[in-house]
């Protein structure tokens, strides 16, 4: 027997997330992209951002904590992701994650999901889509 597939267009989770600069520094150990612009106030005062920014990475990392844990949940294999990245997530700031189910694939038991990083302002700094599969 199948398991229900019960999705529909427009269902979602969010959930908003502070970054600091340990999050930052921890990231970037585990990762190697040790880029001064990511960890060093001075460099990046410097820079045509004036402040440190969050690795693109970490927050689409913050969209496969939704997907994997929280909706679809535990079991989600992450098939695809497209991500444009709008603006920077400076350090020490707060964003909101966002996923919502544009399409069901029931046969497949796949959903494409919009994906969302947003910041304390509500501007789109990360917009992409998102392909799941969910299996029975």
């Amino acid at each position: 027997m199948t398991a229900e597939f019960s999705y529909q267009p427009g269902d979602g989770f969010s959930f908003e997330k502070h970054i600091s600069a340990e999050d930052v520094r921890r990231f970037a150990e585990v990762v190697g992209d040790l880029n001064p612009i990511h960890l060093d106030a001075e460099f990046a005062e410097k820079s045509f951002f004036k402040r440190r920014i969050v690795h693109g990475a970490f927050l689409i990392g913050l969209l496969s904590k939704i997907l994997g844990m929280d909706f679809p949940g535990q079991g989600t294999v992450y098939i695809s992701q497209n991500s444009v990245f709008k603006r920077p997530v400076y350090v020490d700031t707060t964003v909101k994650v966002e996923v919502k189910v544009t399409e069901v694939m029931i046969e497949k038991r796949r959903l494409v999901l919009d994906t969302n990083v947003l910041n304390a302002d509500g501007e789109i700094c990360l917009t992409g889509s998102a392909v799941v599969w969910i299996p029975e």
